[in-house]
């Protein structure tokens, strides 16, 4: 299993890089945390390289350094990392590997590799490189206001995406796991059963019903993955919901809910014109959310 988390400013960060090594270390997953940076042009970038010489504060043509290093810290004070050497963060530890893109390799406690990752660019293009290029299985992002890129990253990136909106700490959170017969439902509650197992979290399983064709259907798809939960010893409910899917998902969905469900197999350019309803359903909820592909 590959996970990025996509990090932005340190002020916001905190709560995505949290949940995000939570749900990293239940997979015991390769993880990437990428903060990008915009792209200076050539010219300046020449200037201040000079000037770092000089200097030695590379922090001013990259940028992104700091908040790499403050990430690196958090890592640290939450003993996500296994130090040998380093103790203190070095802008020496980063390392060129093409235009757009350093990194710094760390070894984790729970993984073999945590890579520390510093691109350049406009931010979907360059998350999306990253998904492409080092076949990531899960990107997590923070909620912000920015509704459009979330979309716009739910929608194009070849990964399930979490969207982080409103975590804390200090609430103990339950899963709730929408269910219904498309691959992605299968790939989310292949998700939740292994999240719920690493953190002791209960599971919250709901089908809703819209037309009496799929009745039977979605009903015994709830039967089975309530009894794939309980065999597994997690503490689960079952329920029936009848109306629209949104509206109801949303309504169930507390504050203190972490929605995992799968993305719909509508055509991608039907979805971006059309919409799709894990889209709404992440746009909606004032929770986090992740969309299984």
């Amino acid at each position: 299993m590959n996970i990025l988390i996509a990090i932005g400013g340190r002020k916001y960060s905190k709560p995505t890089l949290d949940l995000g090594m939570k749900v990293s270390n239940s997979f015991e997953a390769s993880t990437t945390i990428a903060y990008v940076g915009k792209k200076i042009s050539q010219f300046s970038e020449k200037d201040v390289s000079i000037v770092h010489q000089n200097l030695d504060e590379r922090q001013l043509y990259r940028p992104g350094v700091r908040t790499l290093e403050w990430a690196y810290n958090f890592l640290k004070s939450k003993e996500y990392i296994q130090e040998e050497k380093v103790t203190t963060f070095n802008d020496y530890l980063l390392i060129d590997e093409e235009q757009s893109r350093m990194r710094v390799l760390l070894k984790g406690k729970h993984s073999n590799k945590i890579n520390l990752i510093l691109r350049t660019g406009e931010i979907i293009e360059q998350l999306r490189s990253e998904v492409q290029d080092n076949d990531h299985d899960i990107t997590i992002i923070g909620g912000g206001n920015n509704k459009g890129m979330h979309h716009d990253l739910v929608q194009f990136i070849d990964s399930s995406v979490l969207v982080v909106k409103n975590y804390s700490v200090k609430k103990q959170y339950k899963i709730l796991l929408p269910v219904n017969n498309s691959k992605g439902s299968n790939k989310a509650i292949a998700i939740a059963e292994q999240f719920a197992k690493a953190n002791k979290l209960a599971v919250e399983i709901v089908t809703v019903l819209e037309n009496k064709s799929s009745d039977d259907k979605l009903k015994k798809i709830l039967e089975r993955t309530e009894e794939k939960f309980s065999n597994a010893g997690i503490k689960n409910t079952a329920t029936v919901l009848e109306g629209n899917v949104v509206k109801k998902i949303v309504e169930n969905a507390g504050d203190d809910s972490i929605i995992m469900l799968g993305v719909s197999p509508k055509n991608p350019i039907m979805k971006y014109f059309f919409g799709s309803k894990p889209i709404s359903i992440a746009a909606e909820c004032n929770c986090p959310v992740l969309v299984a592909k």
